[in-house]
């Protein structure tokens, strides 16, 4: 009977925090990835399957690139790792209801262009930039069940944005959008406009093609994967991996082939997570999948701006990675932890003038009671030496609050060159005046929430500020 009533009681938990929208991600995004295999392709996998609860996904799609030319769809590495997610799943839903069941994911398997006459290979391979001339003209090639099911999906009724992945080569979306081109004029210009599609490189000469071709879409180019998420960059992760991905931690984790985090594509599908941070809504807002600029001379593509826009969120993110390992293993709510929960009262885009008294006002919540256990084990060594012993820990850890609020300015993202003064920004409520403009100028401002847990798991939201001049008549 107490089993019985304790599972109730996680479900109805796991209910509530499902049902909870984070600030600023009203809808999940549509995501298609296309992968080619690769080892740290493999990696990235690991990682994207613990977070398919936070996306709509349409299709992982196999292919080729400039390094794996015939790609690897026939050694059935994809459908391993889906097997490996099915002996976690009950776990996973513990947490999250909307993790997808296995056999929803194995359907979502297609074979894209693995032919290797597809691929541009030159001395630009992994140096290609916007505005080069098209090298590939998919119009003779055949099509793929990858390419048709972009296609099919590109067509549907849903308005909503596709965010299609380059994990290697492009070709096989290529092929897509010249068949929708030419076989679909009627509704070419209202799929078409849906897509926006990170690339991890111009891998296959796909890239420039559909820059050209298709100027509708939106491209986002990913260099700086390399030195931040891409082979070597985060090799004093060993132990991580080791202690926390590989071992002990579930039948998927322990399918990661590398010995440290590599995973050069992760930035792609790190861009569509609705964490808060609202990165996906415009590629120069930046968040976990990098912070672009956009290209002089074309119509929709934008480069990263540099490293530093992936570095700043890596702890972030690899928390958050470990901690979803942990619901693997969990078999009841309570023994895992759990982002806090941030709600902005009012808009997350507000317009004002230069002057006025700007109020925000978060409610935020933790679903997690205190452990007390795993914060002694991290923490012991720091408050023996105050004299403390675990009783004498508990009693003072239950008057800490249970998340920590902290509002900063994102300086990177706005338009407005100053700094404004946030009055109490470790409060949950906090007010500045808008500075004085002669021009509409914008100011985004970040509430980070880190609770007490033992992992400190972060939640973010993001509040944009439009400030208009003083003297600009209120409509």
């Amino acid at each position: 009977m107490y089993r019985n009533v304790k599972f109730i009681l996680n479900l109805a938990i796991a209910i509530l925090i499902s049902s909870n929208v984070s600030a600023g991600q009203i809808e999940k995004p549509r995501v298609i990835v296309m992968t080619d295999g690769e080892v740290d392709d493999r990696s990235s996998m690991v990682r994207f399957l613990l977070y398919t609860n936070d996306i709509d996904l349409e299709a992982i799609i196999q292919t080729n690139s400039v390094y794996q030319k015939i790609g690897w769809s026939s050694i059935g590495w994809l459908e391993e790792q889906i097997n490996a997610y099915e002996k976690v799943y009950s776990n996973l839903k513990i947490h999250d209801l909307s993790y997808p069941a296995p056999d929803v994911l194995k359907s979502m398997i297609y074979v894209g262009d693995e032919d290797s006459s597809h691929i541009v290979v030159d001395p630009y391979s992994s140096r290609r930039i916007p505005g080069m001339e098209p090298l590939i003209n998919p119009s003779n090639w055949n099509d793929t069940p990858g390419s048709d099911r972009i296609v099919e999906v590109l067509l549907d009724d849903d308005p909503r944005p596709v965010f299609i992945q380059a994990w290697g080569g492009g070709n096989t979306a290529a092929r897509a959008f010249y068949k929708l081109k030419t076989q679909y004029p009627k509704d070419y210009s209202r799929a078409i406009s849906k897509v926006i599609m990170y690339n991890i490189w111009y891998q296959d000469g796909a890239g420039s093609y559909i820059e050209k071709a298709h100027p509708e879409v939106t491209m986002l180019l990913c260099h700086y994967f390399d030195g931040t998420w891409a082979y070597g960059s985060m090799a004093f992760t060993g132990s991580f991996v080791d202690d926390d991905v590989k071992n002990g931690h579930g039948s998927l984790g322990a399918l990661y082939p590398q010995d440290y985090i590599s995973e050069g594509d992760s930035p792609a599908f790190l861009y569509t997570l609705g964490n808060g941070l609202r990165g996906y809504e415009d590629p120069t807002w930046g968040g976990w999948g990098g912070q672009f600029y956009k290209v002089e001379g074309c119509k929709n593509v934008y480069r990263d701006v540099d490293r530093g826009s992936y570095l700043r969120w890596i702890e972030y993110v690899n928390r958050d990675f470990k901690n979803r390992l942990d619901w693997c293993v969990s078999e009841s709510f309570e023994e895992a932890n759990h982002r806090p929960e941030i709600e902005i009262i009012g808009d997350l885009d507000r317009t004002v003038k230069s002057g006025d008294l700007v109020e925000i006002d978060a409610r935020i919540s933790d679903p997690d009671p205190l452990n007390v256990d795993l914060l002694w084990e991290q923490y012991a060594d720091v408050y023996k030496q105050l004299g403390m012993d675990k009783e004498r820990f508990a009693a003072y850890a239950q008057t800490w609050p249970k998340a920590v609020p902290l509002w900063w300015q994102f300086k990177d993202a706005g338009t407005y060159n100053g700094m404004v003064k946030i009055s109490d920004p470790e409060k949950n409520k906090i007010q500045f005046v808008a500075p004085d403009v002669k021009e509409a100028k914008t100011i985004h401002l970040i509430l980070e929430v880190k609770d007490q847990g033992a992992q400190a798991l972060t939640s973010f939201a993001r509040v944009v500020i439009t400030v208009l001049p003083s003297n600009t008549e209120r409509k």
